[in-house]
């Protein structure tokens, strides 16, 4: 069996077990998220190691839902999964860089750029305006926001809009309104997202996929 595949099962299968052990220990102390098998940033690098699969599969049997406790995992595997994700396809011959520099200073197709242009465009006004809403709720101090029927946004959706493209939106979002910018995923999430995003347009660029 090929060396690299028993690797990612191996990693995989592990980081599954230390999130399963985790979420156990911290539902066995009432669900206090300070609990658990070791700090949540090791935990992360199981991701970073190819775990991402495995991590996202324990998040989705035993935390379930997205919340402001494991938003930071969710999207650190979402991140890892579509690093990894490239990096097999190139491994197992999926994707074929044979003339890669060539495809790299190739001329881009106008047709894709322009409609890329478009919805990044679109994509960063909404984020823009999500974080600029979020921020307006969340300053009215008049009323409890959590009493307004649940207008606030879900750090997901926040999060989301900025990983499908809104992070520069997002970004500016948060320097102006001085939102979310004491939470550190929201803090490296972005600019990571646009480091990805980057990557990826080239990578499927460089591949001859457009």
């Amino acid at each position: 069996m090929d060396p690299f595949l028993v690797y990612l099962i191996a990693v995989n299968v592990v980081a599954f077990l230390l999130f399963t052990i985790d979420y156990l220990i911290m539902a066995g102390n009432d669900y206090d998220w300070d609990t658990g098998l070791m700090d949540g940033r090791i935990l992360s690098l199981f991701a970073v190691a190819g775990g991402a699969p495995g991590m996202l599969l324990a998040l989705a049997v035993w935390a379930r839902r997205v919340n402001k406790h494991n938003i930071a995992w969710w999207f650190t595997a979402i991140v890892c999964l579509v690093v990894w994700g490239m990096v097999c396809a190139w491994k197992w011959g999926l994707i074929s860089f044979d003339g890669f520099w060539d495809a790299v200073f190739h001329g881009f197709n106008r047709g894709v750029l322009h409609g890329l242009g478009v919805y990044l465009l679109v994509a960063n006004v909404a984020t823009f305006l999500a974080f600029g809403f979020d921020k307006l709720i969340a300053a009215d101090d008049g009323i409890d926001p959590r009493r307004k029927g649940g207008l606030r946004l879900p750090e997901l959706w926040l999060m989301g809009l900025s990983l499908l493209g809104g992070s520069v939106g997002g970004m500016v979002a948060m320097r102006l309104f001085r939102h979310k910018t004491r939470k550190w995923y929201f803090v490296a999430g972005p600019p990571l997202f646009v480091v990805l995003q980057t990557v990826l347009f080239l990578y499927l660029h460089a591949a001859g996929l457009y």
